[in-house]
């Protein structure tokens, strides 16, 4: 019989729902919130001639896009109470008002993974200084919901920002020109925040602006949209297509881990061999209905655990586990293969793996 299973929907946080403008003040940074709302019922695809000024965007990280790092969200397109993103699926939360680039753990933010400049500009305002440290810990950020970030002013009216970045991971200043790609901060974890990830946030003439589309937040979405009128470059905009559904991460543990990532132990156990064996996973856009199959290999190959469990929620945030009680006489010692499949419709949509090694 299984230890113990679960699948438990996280609801779609609502951090970095709309990203602070940055302000600085007789020398001093400081946000003030942007409001988005007034700007969703007028909200319309900008004029050809709008576009000829806007700048042309290269990856704003230095990780690799499914691979190191994730997109976690995007900008929010419904202009009532809910969640479209430029596809019409969901993966973005009420009023976010940015992209959203995620290291997949803690350890990986203290690795240390470069914000870049998008495009070529000038430092208009900055912050630093503020703690890496979850919103659920913090609890008051104190209207520096942004944290540590950067805005560049692109000329023609736009600007680019760049927030939650690394606390003293900023190296440019107001004033300064700066070309695109070169290295502005830190992906980190501050302000408004509950995992490591760069907020990255477009406006035009102070409206914000989907750099997949080109169009205003809040203007129509399209599910066969394939980035026309994007104004990301081609290497870009290759690293960052639309994936609605991935694994994050996924581990072993003998008890149910923190579902938070800023409260789970980065080191991976060595588990005894009495105690009980689980294989756990983070995952984006789990949908309802989703199959969950996990399954757990001994040292000799052979398969010491399996279950099959339906996603009974899902969201844009999804934690599951399921794993096993030691049996009678312990585990055999050796190192142990866990894999996660999740499939929608009869396709797989992403998989994951994870080692521990039972001493």
């Amino acid at each position: 019989m299984p230890y113990r299973r679960s699948s438990v929907g996280v609801p779609a946080p609502r951090q970095s729902s709309k990203s602070a403008a940055l302000g600085l003040k007789h020398g001093f940074a400081f946000f003030a919130l942007t409001i988005a709302a007034s700007c969703l019922a007028l909200a319309k695809t900008l004029p050809p001639a709008t576009l000829k000024s806007a700048p042309v965007l290269t990856l704003p990280v230095k990780c690799e896009v499914g691979r190191s790092c994730l997109v976690q969200k995007l900008v929010d397109h419904d202009v009532d109470p809910g969640r479209l993103d430029y596809r019409c699926g969901t993966l973005t939360t009420d009023g976010h008002d940015g992209v959203d680039i995620r290291l997949r753990t803690m350890n990986d933010m203290r690795e240390g993974y470069a914000v870049v400049a998008a495009a070529a500009g000038q430092v208009l305002r900055t912050r630093d200084g503020e703690p890496d440290v979850s919103v659920h810990e913090r609890v008051r950020v104190d209207g520096k919901d942004a944290g540590n970030g950067v805005v560049v002013d692109h000329g023609g009216g736009w600007e680019t920002q760049y927030s939650h970045l690394r606390r003293n991971s900023i190296l440019v200043k107001p004033g300064q020109r700066i070309a695109a790609g070169q290295t502005i901060g830190l992906i980190g974890m501050s302000g408004n925040s509950e995992f490591p990830h760069l907020h990255f946030s477009v406006r035009h003439d102070g409206k914000t602006i989907d750099p997949f589309t080109s169009s205003s937040q809040g203007s129509p979405c399209n599910p066969s949209a394939a980035m026309a009128g994007s104004l990301w470059d081609r290497k870009a905009g290759d690293a960052l297509r639309y994936v609605p559904t991935a694994v994050i991460t996924a581990g072993f543990a003998s008890s149910v881990p923190p579902k938070a990532v800023a409260q789970r132990s980065e080191v991976q156990p060595r588990l005894s061999r009495t105690a009980p064996v689980l294989l756990w996973v983070d995952v984006i856009g789990a949908k309802k209905g989703d199959i969950q199959k996990f399954s757990i290999d001994g040292p000799d190959g052979r398969p010491v655990h399996f279950e099959q469990l339906p996603v009974d929620t899902g969201g844009l945030s999804w934690f599951a586990y399921s794993g096993k009680r030691a049996p009678a006489g312990g585990w055999m010692a050796g190192r142990y293969t866990g894999r996660y499949t999740l499939s929608r419709n009869g396709t797989v949509v992403d998989k994951a793996e994870a080692l521990v090694d039972i001493l």
